[in-house]
């Protein structure tokens, strides 16, 4: 009988616990963003995040005109930073596909998708 009741009074513990954990951590995440902007406008250039090969294996690549070049099936690494990538246009049924050959500095991740800092025509220039 005791380990009943031991139970009903700790579930309503542990469910008050788990409503209130959430939302504490975004007041930690709005300070967060607030200290750092000072920081931000000291230096007027930012910095991208540096990408993973797991972050980007496989997503599709834009062009900065918005037309898809293709999606990437092999990231090349070099002591630990990618350096290039290998895109796979999509083609027909499977023919007539293409491989580009592009560097990482034309690469900027936004979202699930890779866009580049260059057209998808000039991409397209980068055949392997």
């Amino acid at each position: 009988m005791r380990n009943h009741r031991d139970l009903l009074l700790t579930i309503p513990l542990v469910c008050v616990l788990a409503l209130v954990t959430p939302l504490s951590a975004p007041a930690q995440t709005a300070s967060t963003s607030q200290s750092a902007a000072p920081s931000m406008d000291a230096a007027p250039a930012a910095v991208a995040p540096a990408l993973s090969a797991k972050d980007i294996q496989g997503l599709d690549v834009f062009g900065s005109d918005g037309q898809q070049v293709g999606k990437i099936a092999k990231v090349n690494v070099t002591d630990g930073a990618v350096r290039n990538v290998e895109v796979q246009s999509v083609g027909f049924l499977g023919f007539f596909s293409k491989t580009y050959l592009l560097p990482a500095e034309k690469l900027n991740k936004k979202g699930g998708r890779v866009e580049l800092s260059m057209t998808s025509e000039q991409a397209k220039q980068f055949v392997k």
